[in-house]
């Protein structure tokens, strides 16, 4: 089966969409459930002391002491005011500044004013400067001359500078501009053209036929997992031809043999797009390994012209929308142990919130986690938290490298992950470092082993990890060594479409309290999410739950969600 595109392109439709109206009751099901679940959490729930620690520690301290509120006084002087702005203001042949501007030592009297901007007409007046203060406004008349374009063919795309324009008598601002001309089937023309005052400038050009040529071909990305749900799981080939023409694809796998044969729609512009399921003429998958994508086409002179790119597909690849709540990629807060393919990445905002008696938090986090080859990835991430006492903010930056992974769909994969990260806290408390710890990516050092037992489209989660600082969350604001243990743990289940799980991290007391410092109260964090691939796209839609534990009886929690993109 082939569908067309906006260009009359006959693409092949993906199996996925045969049996797609299941999946679709799936996804659309979890991703309705983690939004009305986030936003139930965002309304008030809490119980115990946990919200009260957590804004006091970020907000206790009193503010700094504010200067007495001055009362602003009036003006004084010659305001000038131009549109545009930037234009030298001189007076009395004296250079002041640009608009917009004040002139404060100026006697009263009469005096020449002048503004004067590159482009644009003079503007030259005598004004009475009779009070205190006084407000020249005006408009600058721009300086312009006449282009006359006469082009054939006649509907030849003609760029003047940035701008498109038409053939004819064109209005510009005086200067040179690069001139392009372009027609489709014809080779380009380009040249400088000077446009002076009340003056027309004329330019003809006649464009000559070129031969047809395919000018490029690339790959939207170079290897793929035809396993992977929508555009992340297909060929995408950008390639560019110079005039009409009739064209074909033909992919080749490592033999040189031809599997797949499809003709293209007459060209009748100059970019096309071509996206191929990998599969063969049958509509069967094909296996793992490089095939060579060839694009070839003949002009109505006879020309002929071909590119080619090779496409590696590897169903071991995995590119999957995960978050990066808690610095590294996982579920909001367990890291995965799995890794992008080099040049794949993902960019997605996260945010919830909490609002009940006064008390009001939103944090909120980009980030951002890329593939960049010999089995690893990094992640990158930056966060705020407004609230009513403060607006923290956060980065942090994590490398993971992939050591182990299953060959098949079960098995574990394992990875070591070093991370650092630093909180700033806006109040003076705490020294300028944030002791809370909503995101569970505390200020210092870090290393951690991610474990995942894969099982088919669930995955167990498993991460130990020490973190050393001169801080410890809600510790003390005296800068100290120490270091404690994060353990972190989830599920998560990865349907292609829609990915969802639960995490939670318990964090240890400092070392110093013991080797694990664990006592009658642990300190943890839970979290629940689902993310949705929308169909045809490359964009994500997200729903999240977190909250922060002391015990049973205390806690709260804030829903939320998120866009992001994956590419």
């Amino acid at each position: 089966m082939y569908s067309a595109d906006s260009q009359g392109y006959n693409h092949p439709v993906s199996t996925h969409c045969r049996n797609g109206s299941k999946r679709t009751g799936i996804a659309a099901a979890l991703l309705l459930a983690a939004l009305a679940a986030a936003l139930l959490a965002s309304c008030a729930t809490s119980s115990g002391s946990t919200l009260g620690r957590v804004t006091v520690t970020e907000g206790s301290s009193p503010p700094p002491e504010k200067p007495p509120t001055e009362v602003p006084t009036s003006k004084v002087g010659l305001e000038v005011i131009s549109d545009p702005d930037r234009a030298e203001v001189w007076v009395d042949g004296n250079y002041e500044g640009l608009t917009p501007f004040i002139v404060t030592d100026i006697a009263q009297g009469w005096h020449r004013l002048e503004l004067r901007k590159s482009g644009y007409r003079d503007v030259s007046t005598w004004l009475q400067y009779t009070s205190d203060y006084m407000l020249y406004q005006t408009s600058l008349a721009r300086i312009t001359g006449f282009l006359q374009l006469d082009v054939s063919p006649s509907d030849s795309v003609v760029t003047v500078g940035s701008s498109t324009v038409s053939p004819g008598l064109e209005e510009l601002p005086v200067g040179t501009y690069p001139v392009l001309v372009r027609a489709f089937g014809y080779a380009d023309h380009e040249e400088k053209v000077t446009v002076s005052e009340r003056a027309v400038t004329s330019l003809s050009v006649t464009l000559a036929p070129t031969p047809f040529e395919v000018t490029s071909l690339s790959l939207a990305r170079g290897q793929v997992n035809p396993d992977s749900p929508g555009l992340l799981g297909i060929v995408e080939a950008h390639f560019s031809v110079s005039g009409p023409g009739e064209g074909q694809v033909v992919v080749y796998d490592q033999q040189a043999r031809p599997v797949f044969t499809r003709p293209l729609s007459t060209f009748t512009t100059w970019d096309h797009t071509f996206r191929w399921q990998v599969q063969d003429d049958a509509g069967d998958k094909l296996p793992d390994g490089e095939y060579r994508l060839v694009i070839s086409g003949q002009g109505p002179d006879g020309a002929s012209s071909q590119r080619e790119a090779v496409a590696k597909v590897d169903r071991t690849l995995k590119v999957a929308p995960r978050s990066v709540w808690s610095g590294s990629s996982g579920l909001l807060y367990a890291p995965v142990a799995e890794v992008l393919p080099p040049d794949d990445f993902q960019a997605s905002v996260l945010g919830a919130a909490y609002s009940s008696g006064g008390l009001f938090r939103a944090p909120v986090s980009l980030g951002i986690r890329a593939g960049i080859g010999n089995r690893m990835e990094i992640d990158a991430s930056g966060a705020i938290i407004p609230s009513s006492v403060a607006v923290p903010f956060a980065l942090s930056a994590a490398l993971r490298w992939n050591f182990h992974s299953p060959t098949g769909e079960y098995g574990l994969e394992a990875a070591v992950e070093a991370k650092a990260a630093f909180q700033y806290d806006s109040t003076p408390t705490g020294g300028n470092v944030l002791l809370t710890d909503t995101f569970t990516n505390f200020t210092g050092l870090g290393v951690a082993l991610p474990l995942q037992v894969v099982l088919g489209p669930v995955s167990l989660l498993g991460s130990l990890g020490v973190i050393g600082s001169l801080w410890s969350p809600y510790g003390s604001t005296t800068p100290g060594a120490v270091a404690w243990a994060y353990l972190r743990t989830g599920v998560m289940a990865d349907f292609g479409t829609v990915t969802a799980g639960v995490s939670a991290t318990v964090r240890t007391q400092p070392f110093t309290s013991g080797m694990l410092g664990i006592g009658s109260s642990v300190p943890f964090q839970l979290g629940g999410e689902a993310h949705w691939l929308v169909p045809d796209t490359r964009i994500l839609v997200s729903g999240i739950i977190a909250g922060e534990f002391d015990s049973s009886t205390s806690y709260y929690f804030m829903g939320g969600g998120g866009l992001g993109f994956l590419y």
